[in-house]
């Protein structure tokens, strides 16, 4: 078998493992505990200018397809890493780069999710003026900050580049670098367009992805002697 560039600690491992399904029931816990009803900014003082200049490029006014293309990412993103099993270099060692998969995952999701749920930040959407002011906002309404697509997307496609660094060099990080930045840029325009979240929302989330992502894989590649 080859030497394997990635190394792991059973103890390292599950603490990572244990971190992420707290941060996880943290989240679902304060789902639970917010059940205020809440409505439209519109419904008090709202005068607008309590959107920062930069958001306010965004869109309010909700764009199907491009909700539909952003998933596209949700899904590809975190799928980029797993097709590692394919190549020979890597198939060796594919328990490792599942095993870092799932902690990358698990975190970012977690994370995204309890962010999701104490912000509870209203969708770009409510602010259109069509929004009906006596209609409470669901949890699913104040769930802007920050983009869970861009989150997870990034973070996967972070995770396949410094995998393909780590195996391929400097030709591999190249590639993985233009795809996670494609992938990361895309994800979040079209969530941004879709009016689920404001450029700050997109913008966050392709922070906390790509973080997440290159940190699990610093601690784990294995340093040279």
């Amino acid at each position: 078998m080859t030497h394997n560039p990635l190394a792991t600690r059973p103890v390292r491992e599950l603490s990572i493992l244990l971190s992420g399904i707290a941060l996880l029931a943290a989240a679902i816990y304060a789902d639970h505990r917010d059940d205020t009803p809440v409505y439209t900014p519109y419904a008090g003082d709202y005068t607008g200018k309590e959107i920062n200049p930069f958001d306010r490029l965004g869109y309010t006014v909700r764009n199907r397809r491009a909700g539909n293309l952003a998933d596209a990412g949700l899904y590809g993103g975190p799928t980029l890493p797993l097709l590692l099993s394919l190549h020979p270099r890597t198939r060796p060692h594919y328990p490792t780069v599942l095993l870092l998969w799932l902690e990358t995952m698990l975190l970012t999701f977690a994370a995204s999710s309890l962010l999701k749920n104490t912000v509870s930040r209203p969708r770009p959407y409510v602010y259109n003026q069509d929004w009906q002011l006596d209609r409470p906002l669901t949890r699913r309404d104040r769930a802007a900050f920050l983009s869970g697509h861009a989150a997870n997307a990034t973070a996967g496609a972070v995770l396949f580049a410094e995998l393909l660094r780590t195996y391929d060099g400097r030709r591999g990080a190249w590639l993985g670098r233009l795809l996670a930045m494609g992938v990361a840029l895309s994800t979040g325009f079209l969530r941004v367009k879709a009016g689920k979240h404001w450029p700050t929302d997109a913008a966050a989330g392709a922070l906390l992805g790509g973080g997440v992502a290159g940190a699990v894989m610093v601690v784990h590649r294995r340093r040279r002697s």
